[in-house]
C-alpha cells in the first residue's frame, strides 16, 4: 500500500487540495521520518513551503545535530522573505560539518541579496579553500561579481568555468554570461565573437538583446535589427529592446520603420522620454508636425530637464517656423555648462529668418566647429553667406560641401557662377 506521503503527492498531481491536505495530517501521524523528509523535499520543490517547512522543523526536533535540516529550512527562510532568520540557522552549522561549505555558499547568497558584497565575497573565499575543485563556488563567485559590477574579476572567473568544460550551471549558459562581462569592460568585439560562438538561436532574450545592442554600437545597423527584432518577435514584453532597435532602422534611413517601433514600445512602456524624443525626431523627419509635438509633450513632461527633448522641441519650433518661439526658447535655457551645438545652429536659423544677420552670423560660427562635416549644416551656412553677401566665407563653404558631396550638380553651378562674377 502507498504511503500517505505517496497518496498526497498524487492528490496534488490531481488538483485535489482539500484531500491532500487531509492526507498530510496522515503523513505527520503515520509515515516514517525518512518519508517525511523525502516528502518536505518534493513539497518545497512544487512551491507548498509552509508543509515543507512544518517537516523540516518536526525533523529537526528529533534530529538537531542534522546540518542539511538547517539548510533546507534557510532556503525556506530567505524564500519567505525572512533572511535574519536564514543567517541564524545557517550560522549554527560548524566548520566540522560536511555541511559546511554549503552553508557558506548560502550565507553568501544571503548577504548578496542585502548588497553585502563584501561579507558574500568573504563566506564564498573561505568555501573556496575548502572546497578548490567545486565548480559551483566559482561559479557563485563569477556571479556575485557580476552582480556587483566587478566585471574583470567575473570575467575571470567565468573563464575559469569555461575552460574547464563547464558552459551550463543553474541554467545559466556560462558563455552567454562572459560575453556580457567582456561588452561591460569595453571589449565590444570579443563579447559579439562570444555571443555568436553561442548562437544567437541558442541565447535567452536577455542576452540576445545584448548582442543587438552591441551590433548597434559597432555600426552594424543590419545586423542589430535582425537581432532585436528577434527579441521582439519571442517576447513583445521585452520593453528594452524597442528603443535600439528604431535607432538601428533610423541609422539605415527606414524612419517609417523606426517610427512604427517606436509607437509598438509605447505600448509597451509610456514611461520612457528616450522613445517619446526619438518619435518626435523621426515625426519631424516625416513632416509629420502635430505627432512631434504630442510626442516631445509627453517627454518634457517624463523628464523636463533633458537637453536632449529640449533641443528636439527647438526643432520642432524651427520646423514650424516659430522662430521668436524659438529663440525665446533657447535664450532662456541655462548654457553655462556644456552646450550641445544644435542649439547654435538652431538660434543661427532663427536668426536670419527674424532678419537679425549678425546674431545668425555668430551662431552659425559656432556651430561650425561640429558641423563643418555635415551637408545639410553646409548648405545652411552657403544660403546665409550669400544672402549675406560674404564672398569669400561663401566661396569656402561651397567647396568644402563639394569635397563632401561632389556629385551636387547644382552647388556646383552655384560655385561656378561665383567665380565667373569675379
Amino acid at each position: 500500500m502507498a504511503s500517505y506521503s505517496e497518496q498526497m503527492l498524487d492528490a496534488l498531481e490531481a488538483g485535489d487540495l482539500a484531500k491532500s491536505r487531509e492526507l498530510f495530517q496522515q503523513v505527520l501521524t503515520v509515515d516514517s521520518d525518512e518519508t517525511k523528509y523525502n516528502l518536505a523535499g518534493e513539497l518545497y520543490a512544487l512551491g507548498f513551503t509552509g508543509q515543507a517547512q512544518r517537516l523540516y522543523q518536526e525533523l529537526m526536533g528529533k534530529y538537531p545535530d542534522q546540518d542539511d535540516l538547517k539548510t533546507a529550512l534557510a532556503d525556506i527562510a530567505v524564500s519567505n522573505g525572512e533572511p535574519d532568520q536564514a543567517i541564524g540557522l545557517l550560522s549554527m552549522i560548524t566548520p566540522s560539518s560536511d555541511f559546511y561549505p554549503q552553508a557558506l555558499l548560502a550565507l553568501a547568497d544571503v548577504y548578496q541579496t542585502q548588497g553585502l558584497y563584501e561579507v558574500s565575497e568573504a563566506k564564498l573565499q573561505l568555501a573556496l579553500r575548502l572546497v578548490p575543485d567545486e565548480p559551483i563556488v566559482t561559479f557563485a563567485l563569477a556571479e556575485l561579481y557580476f552582480d556587483w559590477g566587478k566585471d574583470d574579476l567575473a570575467s575571470v572567473a567565468y573563464a575559469q568555468l569555461i575552460n574547464s568544460g563547464v558552459t551550463v550551471l543553474a541554467n545559466v549558459n556560462l558563455k552567454a554570461r562572459y560575453a556580457a562581462t567582456l561588452a561591460h569592460l569595453g571589449q565590444y568585439e570579443d563579447a559579439v565573437a562570444v555571443y555568436e560562438e553561442v548562437g544567437v538561436a541558442a541565447l535567452d532574450p536577455t542576452s540576445a538583446f545584448q548582442l543587438g545592442s552591441l551590433y548597434a554600437q559597432l555600426d552594424e545597423p543590419e545586423r542589430a535589427i535582425k537581432t532585436l527584432q528577434a527579441v521582439i518577435e519571442e517576447d513583445a514584453s521585452f520593453a528594452n529592446a524597442y528603443l535600439p532597435l528604431a535607432e538601428a532602422q533610423a541609422k539605415t534611413n527606414d524612419n517609417e520603420a523606426a517610427l512604427t517601433t517606436v509607437q509598438q514600445g509605447l505600448l509597451v512602456d509610456a514611461t520612457n522620454p528616450a522613445l517619446f524624443t526619438l518619435g518626435a525626431r523621426l515625426a519631424l523627419k516625416l513632416a509629420a508636425l502635430p505627432l512631434a509635438e504630442e510626442y516631445l509633450a509627453q517627454a518634457r513632461q517624463l523628464d523636463p530637464e533633458n537637453q536632449t527633448v529640449m533641443l528636439e522641441w527647438s526643432n520642432l519650433l524651427v520646423a514650424q517656423g516659430e522662430d521668436a518661439a524659438n529663440v525665446a526658447y533657447l535664450e532662456a535655457i541655462d548654457q553655462s555648462g556644456e552646450v550641445d551645438p544644435q542649439i547654435y545652429w538652431n538660434l543661427a536659423k532663427s536668426y536670419d529668418r527674424l532678419d537679425d544677420p549678425v546674431k545668425a552670423r555668430e551662431n552659425y560660427l559656432l556651430a561650425f566647429r561640429q558641423f563643418q562635416d555635415s551637408p545639410d549644416f553646409l548648405r545652411d551656412i552657403i544660403d546665409f553667406f550669400q544672402s549675406t553677401g560674404a564672398q569669400a566665407e561663401l566661396r569656402a563653404a561651397m567647396v568644402r560641401y563639394l569635397a563632401l558631396v561632389p556629385d551636387d550638380a547644382a552647388m556646383q553651378d552655384r560655385l561656378d557662377e561665383l567665380d565667373d562674377g569675379h
